[in-house]
């Protein structure tokens, strides 16, 4: 235990050590809420502070995993880390609790932010169960962030993940609603990830059932993003450690 504490806390500092990385990770969400969803009011007010929950917490998915690990694979110490015995539970585990904080914090600042600058109509146990569900589906966006990290360069990490996950989140409706997508935008809208994760917040916050197909879509990318970030991180381990 001692040593997976140890391991948290050096993650963490390391990580707060990068502004580069947690400044825009803390503050994007935000901004995009004070752009798009500032002066709503009633339900739309909460299905946005919901869309932008998600988008916050989807990219600690994109960046907390894809990045960074894309950048410690370069490093010499990491690749020395990882030929260590019981390395891998440690660096893990760091990584998932880093990920959850930065998450939590990401989303209690979109809400605030949402309560400060619209009116939200949803109570204390319906924002708790907003925070779980964003949690629940930022699953498939973390096994991509982690196929990302194992398939892409220090260099070129932070360029794909932006590439991949702009358009997702505008594609999934996470930045405005559906009816305000242009109409071939709107089509395609309906196979992404990011809508489907949407979709079952925008449930939540609505006091409607959650879709079950929008579960069954995630649980498909979950699969699909998995079997990428293990072929990705076995193609990874042959060519440094074979």
């Amino acid at each position: 235990m001692a040593l997976y504490l140890t391991a948290v806390r050096l993650h963490m500092k390391s990580l707060i050590r990068l502004p580069a990385y947690w400044v825009p990770t803390l503050l994007f969400p935000v901004m995009f809420f004070a752009m798009f969803g500032a002066g709503s009011s009633g339900p739309a007010a909460d299905y946005r502070m919901a869309s932008f929950v998600v988008y916050g917490v989807i990219s600690i998915a994109f960046y907390q995993f894809g990045v960074s690990i894309a950048q410690e694979r370069e490093s010499h110490w990491e690749r020395y880390r990882r030929t260590l015995p019981g390395a891998t539970g440690p660096r893990m585990a760091s990584q998932l609790i880093s990920a959850l904080a930065f998450a939590l914090t990401t989303a209690s600042l979109v809400i605030i932010t949402a309560f400060f600058l619209s009116t939200p109509t949803i109570g204390f146990t319906s924002i708790i169960a907003l925070l779980v569900a964003a949690l629940l589906v930022a699953v498939p966006f973390t096994f991509l962030g982690i196929a990302l990290g194992y398939w892409t360069t220090a260099k070129s990490a932070v360029a794909i993940a932006n590439l991949i996950y702009l358009p997702l989140a505008y594609a999934g409706s996470l930045w405005m609603p559906p009816d305000r997508l242009p109409p071939a935008i709107a089509e395609i809208s309906h196979f992404t990830p990011t809508r489907h994760a949407a979709e079952i917040v925008w449930a939540i916050v609505g006091g409607r059932t959650v879709p079950n197909e929008s579960i069954a879509w995630l649980i498909g990318f979950s699969l699909i993003f998995a079997t990428l970030a293990y072929f990705g991180y076995q193609r990874d381990e042959r060519q440094r450690y074979a």
